[in-house]
């Protein structure tokens, strides 16, 4: 049987790879009448066009479940690798489950299915591996993260764990300051709600204890919400932050009787941070380089940068060109003047955001900051603070944020919105409802991060208007973060944040991401699954658990970390799920997500990572 394609205009490319698996096809390598292969360019093997011949409007393909090759197309069918014995899920609603999975040189999936199925696919070169059983799926797509700066914190700062108090993060000043030279910068990264309180109870002393245990020298100490930080006299000074400094717009230095306390919110830590020697931009890409490896090793093939500057892209364009980009690689543009790391540059690579990126890069995302963080009472919200008349507050006007968003759309920009408060989720709703209405309902996908306070009544609006909720960090399980946010919103209603499960049954499209590095310093991608699927401390250190009835199945978590991702980012129809025709990018676990508990599903280990074909990451023997 042969499939045949009547296309009414020869005027567009179209998508082989994508139209075959609409039919449900798998091998178009051989099958193609009158049609002509676009070149793809170096180790893109992703972007599998054919373009219409002059002379031809019809397209013929085989059909999937006929695996035996053409006659005449062995080389085209032969497999370059082989990978059988596996528990393969797919993520792919067409097959969802298999048993081995064929890759050919250049990276893409041939086929997947059985062992006896695939085993035409295998040539005198082809090379076979026994997964031994194994768990094989997609790598994950981390929708929300800070690349650069959470690489470079990685690497460069020392680290505070959220659950620290003040004595203990002075301690740690103190045991950094002992390898720098006199003068040279202190960070750490991320004190949470204990610590801050400790800081607010001591007011002005706070910053002199920490100007001791820094020995002088300039020590900037970051909130674990990237939404406020801690400096010392020394690190004002080098922002040159005194007395008559007036606070910037959307932040506030704190002050005791008009004296800097050294706590900075919002974009008033940007002054401090802007003090800080940036990196070189060999020193960039060799951050960026570590990240990919780093991510590799947990599993990640693919993530959105959530503030990306020119820079940032540069050097990813570097890793690219360079053939050593080994995860798909979204940004979104700091291109709103909203934006701490905002630039005239930033703003004008909106118009070349297409040139600048290479074959595994995508930046068709704007972005927007909105309101606040509930831990510092930012946060925008339709009721008060309890105990406070205090609602957060918002960075722009209704209309303010309708222009913006409209100006990107028309565009085809997408807008991921950072708004966490239900005021401003409201408002992004309202203010994208007025954006289809004006610019019509074809325009691209934009998203709300990060997804806590999304009023259950506005669920089939968001689906509607084709709103991905962006989820992250990964706080609907019990944990220091979650808790310190329940203290100050209250328990009830902390009670009703995290409602995905309700979301997934309304249909709202959703994607996960880790936020790293704010909550937690490491990036962990299973904690982030078992809680998910409990909404408990996978860990086992915190007691309690929030909002149980919106625990989901492992059925309707796994493709929020896969498959919705690289979809929401447009690149849906290069990776996020294992299909003949899709890059070859799967990770091999050392368990079976399927056959154990949530516990133990929290400790799994990343065996191999394996990007376009080629392995990435191996785990020590």
């Amino acid at each position: 049987m042969i499939g045949i394609i009547s296309l009414a205009s020869a005027e567009h490319d179209f998508d082989a790879v994508a139209v075959a698996e609409y039919l449900d096809f798998q091998q178009i390598g051989c099958s193609l009448r009158g049609w002509v292969p676009r070149p793809r360019p170096a180790r893109s093997s992703a972007n599998i066009i054919c373009v219409p011949s002059p002379h031809a409007i019809r397209l013929r393909i085989r059909p999937t479940r006929n695996t035996k090759p053409e006659q005449g197309c062995k080389n085209n069918m032969e497999a370059s690798t082989l990978y059988t014995n596996g528990a393969i899920r797919t993520m792919d609603l067409e097959r969802p489950l298999a048993e081995a999975l064929a890759v050919d040189a250049a990276g893409r999936i041939l086929a997947i299915g059985t062992a006896a199925e695939l085993k035409p696919f295998i040539g005198t070169t082809t090379k076979v591996i026994d997964l031994g059983g194994r768990l094989v799926m997609p790598g994950v797509f981390d929708f929300h993260l800070h690349v650069i700066t959470g690489m470079t914190t990685r690497l460069r700062s020392f680290v505070i764990d959220a659950g620290d108090d003040f004595g203990t993060i002075l301690a740690r000043v103190r045991a950094a300051a002992a390898g720098k030279r006199e003068g040279e910068w202190l960070t750490g990264s991320a004190y949470g709600a204990r610590a801050l309180a400790d800081i607010q109870r001591a007011g002005l002393d706070a910053k002199r204890q920490l100007d001791e245990a820094s020995g002088g020298r300039p020590t900037l100490l970051i909130h674990s919400s990237l939404h406020g930080a801690f400096a010392n006299e020394a690190g004002l000074a080098r922002a040159g932050i005194d007395a008559a400094t007036p606070d910037p717009a959307g932040g506030r230095i704190v002050r005791i009787r008009g004296e800097a306390t050294g706590l900075l919110e919002e974009n008033a830590m940007w002054i401090v941070d802007a003090a800080i020697p940036v990196l070189r931009d060999s020193e960039m890409v060799d951050v960026a380089r570590a990240a990919m490896r780093y991510f590799n090793s947990v599993g990640v093939t693919g993530f959105v940068d959530a503030q990306s500057t020119p820079e940032m892209i540069d050097a990813f364009r570097a890793l690219d060109d360079a053939e050593e980009l080994s995860t798909w690689a979204g940004f979104t543009l700091s291109a709103s003047r909203t934006c701490s790391t905002w630039s005239p540059g930033s703003e004008a690579l909106l118009a070349r955001r297409k040139e600048v990126c290479g074959p595994h890069m995508i930046a068709e995302n704007a972005k927007i900051f909105l309101d606040g963080v509930p831990s510092l009472k930012t946060a925008a919200m339709i009721e008060p603070y309890p105990g406070t008349d205090g609602y957060g507050e918002m960075y722009l006007s209704p209309e303010e944020l309708f222009a913006e968003i409209a100006a990107f759309d028309k565009q085809g920009v997408g807008v991921k919105v950072h708004a966490v408060g239900d005021a401003a989720v409201v408002r992004v709703l309202d203010a994208v409802e007025r954006v289809r209405d004006e610019n019509g309902d074809g325009g691209p996908w934009h998203h709300i991060a990060h997804g806590q306070y999304i009023p259950h009544r506005e669920f089939s609006r968001m689906k509607r208007l084709r709103i991905v909720a962006d989820l992250s960090p990964p706080m609907w399980f019990v944990n220091h973060a979650s808790l310190a946010h329940e203290r100050v919103v209250g328990k009830e209603r902390y009670a009703t944040v995290w409602p995905i499960r309700s979301m997934l049954e309304a249909g709202v499209n959703m994607a996960l991401g880790s936020d790293w590095m704010t909550i937690f310093p490491e990036l962990n991608p299973w904690h982030a699954l078992a809680g998910l699927l409990t909404r408990r401390d996978p860990t086992g250190q915190f007691e309690g658990i929030h909002g149980p009835h919106e625990a989901i199945t492992l059925d309707q978590a796994l493709p929020l970390m896969t498959r919705n991702g690289a979809t929401a980012m447009g690149l849906g129809d290069r990776t996020g799920r294992l299909a003949p025709g899709l890059s070859a990018d799967f990770i091999v676990l050392d368990r079976d997500l399927y056959e154990i508990s949530a516990a133990e599903i929290a400790g799994a280990q990343v065996l191999k990572t394996i990007f376009e074909g080629h392995e990435v990451y191996s785990a020590p023997a």
